[in-house]
């Protein structure tokens, strides 16, 4: 019990560290800093005018991340001097009940609906009422949509000596940052910004130990992606027009082999990052409960899958208008099957799979259906001992 409250630790920092990491090469801190400043004194205006590239988006919210952290941990610091330990809180059960599941489908969704009451409703709709449009009206809304926000947490505490206002202040100083990102990227940004705030908690609770077929996944990850670098003649660099406001996915100049060599080099790089910083592949010893749907399984669900994703694609550009967008929501929607069984899990689900789909989506755009279904068969090919191990860890 101890190694996996280590290894915990490890994740959750380590994760925390990555994103600053990422967020300090971006170079965006000082853009955010000023922006959370003019946000919080009263200049949501100019915030929400100063709409950067969709590409911009990511490091923004993990700057956005990393602030946010230490200000909610410093509010709840300050609560418990104030108040005292609280006693047993709903989240730590839900962990030690978690079982093998669609955990990220879960939380994504409570996430959802927490941003759609608190961020959408109070500032997205009930602004757009002409006489609610005004500055001092916006911030009584927020202060409104995000009190009743962090209120609702109060729930979460069993004891009714804990649910006091000031409990609750982590959660309100966190909606300020999440409000901020909505201002200024709408309410998917609000929403990534919230669950990957929420994947730094998750990652602290693990149920399995390391061992060595884990290293063995990580190790042939590593191999891929050394090979497929070697291999690739592109740079890496000619894949930024997947994330521009306007996506251009058939590269130019871009071969079958070329898409498959980057792929293969960022799924393995993905396995490798979030393979060792939120490794948790599932309960120990548990029993195998899905059935293995075996090569004919397979041969007859590819084409389905793929045929699904274009549907699904066509369908959501009738509500969905970005196109970069669109990607991003049908990347989220294919990344809910994934299962898992902690809260680790669920968090390298959402830094791994999520970005993973996301090109995945963007390759099966560039190559069209016919040859997207050669794509899989020599992805699948290349992945196999990899597939092979994780069901071996099972």
């Amino acid at each position: 019990m101890e190694g996996k409250k280590t290894l915990g630790v490890f994740s959750a920092l380590g994760t925390f560290g990555l994103l600053a990491l990422i967020s300090w090469k971006a170079d965006v801190f000082r853009m955010v800093i000023s922006e959370l400043t003019l946000f919080i004194s009263g200049g949501f205006r100019e915030v929400a005018s100063n709409h950067t590239t969709f590409l911009m988006m990511f490091p923004v919210i993990l700057a956005v991340v990393v602030l946010e952290l230490p200000c909610t941990v410093g509010a709840a610091v300050l609560q418990a001097k104030i108040l005292g330990k609280s006693g047993k809180h709903a989240l730590s059960d839900i962990f030690k009940e978690l079982g093998e599941g669609n955990h990220f489908f879960t939380f994504f969704i409570i996430v959802l609906l927490e941003e759609l009451f608190a961020r959408w409703f109070f500032l997205g709709l009930l602004t757009k009422i002409p006489f609610l449009s005004g500055t001092v009206t916006f911030y009584t809304l927020f202060l409104i949509g995000n009190g009743i926000w962090a209120l609702i947490h109060l729930s979460n505490f069993k004891e009714e000596k804990d649910r006091k206002l000031l409990r609750v202040l982590p959660q309100f100083v966190a909606g300020a940052f999440f409000t901020y990102v909505f201002v200024k990227y709408g309410l998917l940004a609000a929403i990534l910004a919230h669950f990957a705030s929420n994947t730094i908690i998750f990652a602290a609770h693990k149920v399995q130990r390391i061992n060595v077929i884990d290293g063995l996944i990580v190790g042939y990850a590593v191999l891929c992606a050394a090979i497929s670098y070697a291999l690739m003649e592109k740079p890496l660099a000619d894949v930024l027009p997947w994330f521009a406001d306007n996506p251009v996915f058939r590269l130019q100049g871009w071969e079958f082999w070329d898409y498959v060599k980057v792929s293969v080099f960022l799924s393995a790089s993905f396995v490798i990052v979030f393979g060792l910083l939120l490794y948790d592949r599932g309960e120990a010893g548990k029993k195998k409960t899905d059935k293995d749907i075996g090569l004919i399984g397979y041969i007859i669900g590819i084409p389905i899958v793929i045929g699904l994703l274009y549907g699904i694609y066509a369908l959501l550009g009738l509500f969905i208008t970005n196109v970069p967008y669109r990607v991003l929501v049908l990347a989220i929607l294919f990344t809910f099957l994934q299962k898992g069984a902690s809260g680790s899990a669920m968090a390298r689900t959402f830094w791994s799979g999520l970005p993973d789909t996301y090109v995945t989506m963007c390759i099966l755009q560039a190559l069209g259906f016919w040859p997207a279904l050669g794509w899989v068969a020599v992805e699948t090919a290349i992945h196999a001992p990899r597939i092979i191990l994780n069901k071996l860890d099972d």
